[in-house]
């Protein structure tokens, strides 16, 4: 009984698992992400089909750039985790996150160049916004303060408006 109950469970997980997409072509929680990346693109820009199918390599490949800078960056300022934090190491971290920012600047500045080609000038300003999505006020948390969402105290001499 108990050899029929374990093949029978193993048959069982068998069958779940190979019943699931492979990891690399589609399937786990990554799905398509050319088609996913043209359905945004024609929801967010307002693009055509044929438009997006078109844009999406170049917009991948811009974001493949940025995300590239981010870890070089992230990865950088992690060296620096297991040392004592002194000024000279907090001023390495915030100079390595400032070039950051610098080549984040770059790396957009150049996609400008590429994107006037794909989008209209209503799409060319937004495409810059978009995987930014919502911001959510900043302010304490659970309404808490009295400041109207507002932060904490303000500095004298600060208006309040």
């Amino acid at each position: 009984m108990k050899k029929f109950l374990l093949i029978v469970c193993a048959l069982v997980a068998f069958v779940t698992v190979s019943a699931q997409p492979p990891m690399g072509m589609g399937g786990g929680r990554g799905g398509d992400r050319s088609a996913r990346t043209i359905e945004m693109l024609q929801t967010r820009l307002q693009m055509t089909p044929e438009a997006a199918k078109k844009f999406a390599p170049v917009y991948q490949s811009y974001q493949r750039e940025l995300r590239q800078v981010r870890k070089e960056t992230k990865d950088y300022v992690d060296s620096f985790k297991g040392e004592n934090m002194t000024i000279k190491v907090a001023k390495k971290i915030m100079m390595a996150q400032l070039n950051g920012d610098k080549e984040i600047i770059q790396v957009k500045k150049e996609y400008i160049k590429v994107f006037v080609n794909y989008l209209n000038p209503e799409q060319l300003s937004k495409v810059f916004t978009l995987d930014q999505g919502p911001r959510r006020p900043r302010g304490p948390r659970g309404g808490q303060g009295g400041q109207g969402g507002q932060g904490g105290p303000r500095p004298q001499g600060v208006p309040q408006n």
